[in-house]
This record gives C-alpha cells, structure tokens and sequence, in this order.
C-alpha cells in the first residue's frame, strides 16, 4: 500500500508545469554545427550530380547554368528555414533578444551570419535568401 501512495504522490507532482531552461551557448553552437554539416553534405551530394550539360560558356569562362544556380540556392535556402522552425520550436528556451529576431527573418538570416541575406556560394554567383 505504501508503494501505491508513492506512486500516487509521484504521478500528482508530474503535471506541474515543467520549467523551461534557456537554451546554453554550447546548444547554439552545436546547432549551427550541425546546420554546417548538413549544408556541406547536401552541397557535396548536389555537386556529384553535375556534368558538363550542367555548365554553359561564357566570355568569361564556363558557369553552372541558370537552373543548377537556382537548385544550390534552394539548398541553402532550406538549410536557413529548417534553422529558421528549430528556433521557432525553441522560442520559449531563447532570451529575449532572440526571440525578436523571429520575428523579422532578415535579421535572423543576418544573425546565421549571411549579411544582407546574401550567400557568396563561392561558385562565381550568390544566392539572395528571404
């Protein structure tokens, strides 16, 4: 009987409201880590996918084509709205100054480190993110 009341007492003090922990420094840092990682794999994966019907010439030199430009943008683009819901997800856990920055994703985007929400791809052209 004394072990059906402790269960008991156990199961009353569970609906408590949980307490939310502020997101740590090393969460943040973990996070972008990963949003790194994936970003490097879907590129590599994306790239092995090109052949020479991918490029066109131009004055100066070959360039991916229009079409592979817009599909490494979207790749980008993905990566930053996948962030974008994870600290959606995560808002009560942000400090305040974070929060703001949900609600404006030019600064959110800014904050991932793209200025201007602009990605230089290294690949001869950016890639604009909204």
């Amino acid at each position: 009987m004394a072990a059906s009341v402790s269960a008991e007492q156990g199961r009353a003090a569970t609906p408590a409201a949980k307490e939310v922990q502020p997101i740590t420094q090393a969460e943040i840092q973990q996070g972008l880590l990963n949003m790194q990682q994936r970003l490097d794999a879907r590129i590599e994966k994306w790239g092995q996918s090109l052949d020479a019907d991918d490029f066109e010439w131009t004055w100066r030199g070959r360039k991916l084509k229009q079409a592979k430009r817009q599909e490494v943008c979207e790749i980008f683009q993905g990566v930053v709205d996948e962030m974008y819901q994870l600290a959606v997800k995560n808002k009560a856990r942000l400090n305040s100054e974070d929060q703001k920055l949900l609600s404006n994703r030019s600064l959110f985007i800014e904050k991932l480190g793209y200025e201007n929400n602009r990605v230089n791809t290294r690949m001869g052209f950016d890639c604009h993110l909204r």
